[in-house]
């Protein structure tokens, strides 16, 4: 394998078509909107859930996983947008490295994420609920360890990828040198099944027994089984996620495993591949609306706080300039009164005046009569 061509970023518009050059980042302008603004609301209903003292190792996990999704949505999602409408690449060198390293890590992220939601879920089922603990300690570790190899996997990907000029523009392009080529051939097998067979088949036993387990324990049918819900839900998260990356595998391992990377697949596929991928970004926010009472409750908590905001934008001013009438009143009423105060003499105080004023000092009274005698 002396050479393979990641054609993640098309350089020739006459290959995809001018509609898709149109089409294309508008809908991918849609899924970012979407995918925002689900996500933020997904990780601020679990944070106040965390707040309101419902910690659980699921609950953080999946807070993990919406904040990649956002991370997707704002750094990887965007560089497709202008890539695809103008057909060249205009971000520079820099981001040409970074960008598709950036987004396989934070897909393998997420697959290790779900992985360990499963995981935490099957303990959740087969543990009685008293001898269950939360550790942040714990889910600290897995966190960092979850993203410092998530980070490491794709490296290849930050080495050998580069900026090549095109048909009509600059271009990002994945080239193996000769040197690496034994080296990427053994990768390119160990790589997927690390990143994504791996963690989809520990999710899948995972949820499976816990299914099981739980069938098992309730024999008496129970119309609303909410744990048996909740696990349904996240599996259903997980086996989307691994449905919607299945396309983007199928042309990663085509691009370098046929003919030795001579035979590049079809750019409809890539583009087919990569929308369905981005699409995964907006598919959890709306499994948990659909699903989970307690989101739909938080979902009407926030919509309510906004409008209460709205609604008391108005209110407030109206209030303020009532209240500032009525304190302009009450000065007004306190200065008048005081007026009134100063002119009116309370009739205690007139009579020891007026009696002060009518009474005339007698000569025998005078302390001090010699000052009054006139001198010889």
């Amino acid at each position: 394998m002396n050479s393979s061509h990641s054609l993640e970023f098309p350089g020739d518009s006459s290959e995809v078509g001018q509609e898709v050059t149109v089409a294309l980042p508008l809908f991918l302008s849609l899924i970012c909107l979407i995918g925002f603004t689900g996500n933020l609301m997904l990780i601020t209903i679990l944070i106040q859930d965390l707040r309101k003292g419902k910690c659980s190792v699921v609950n953080c996990l999946v807070i993990n996983v919406g904040a990649t999704d956002l991370l997707l949505i704002l750094f990887c999602i965007p560089v497709r947008i202008v890539t695809y409408a103008q057909q060249s690449w205009l971000f520079g060198s820099f981001i040409c490295r970074t960008t598709e390293w950036f987004l396989h890590s934070c897909l393998i992220v997420k697959s290790f994420t779900l992985a360990a939601i499963a995981q935490a879920r099957y303990r959740h089922v087969v543990t009685p609920p008293k001898f269950l603990t939360f550790s942040r300690k714990h889910v600290f570790l897995v966190l960092l360890f979850t993203w410092a190899l998530s980070l490491l996997l794709p490296l290849p990907n930050l080495i050998f990828t580069q900026m090549r000029m095109g048909k009509e523009g600059w271009i990002c392009t994945f080239d193996i040198p000769d040197y690496a080529s034994n080296f990427m051939n053994v990768f390119s097998k160990i790589y997927p099944l690390l990143a994504y067979v791996v963690p989809m088949f520990f999710s899948f036993c995972c949820y499976m027994r816990a299914l099981r387990r739980k069938e098992r324990r309730n024999r008496v049918p129970n119309p609303r089984n909410l744990s048996r819900k909740i696990t349904s839900m996240l599996m259903s998260v997980s086996l989307a996620f691994d449905a919607m990356w299945l396309p983007e595998w199928i042309v990663w391992i085509w691009s370098r495993h046929s003919s030795y990377g001579l035979l590049q697949p079809p750019n409809a596929l890539m583009i087919l591949a990569q929308v369905v991928l981005f699409l995964n970004c907006t598919i959890n926010p709306a499994v948990f609306l659909a699903v989970s009472d307690e989101f739909r409750e938080g979902v009407k908590n926030i919509w309510t706080m906004c409008r209460q905001c709205d609604a008391s934008g108005p209110s407030r001013e109206e209030n303020g300039s009532d209240m500032v009438t009525s304190t302009v009143q009450s000065l007004h009423r306190a200065s008048q009164d005081s007026k009134m105060r100063e002119d009116k003499i309370l009739p205690d105080v007139e009579h020891f005046w007026q009696d002060r004023r009518n009474t005339a000092t007698g000569e025998e009274t005078d302390p001090m009569p010699w000052e009054h005698q006139e001198k010889p």
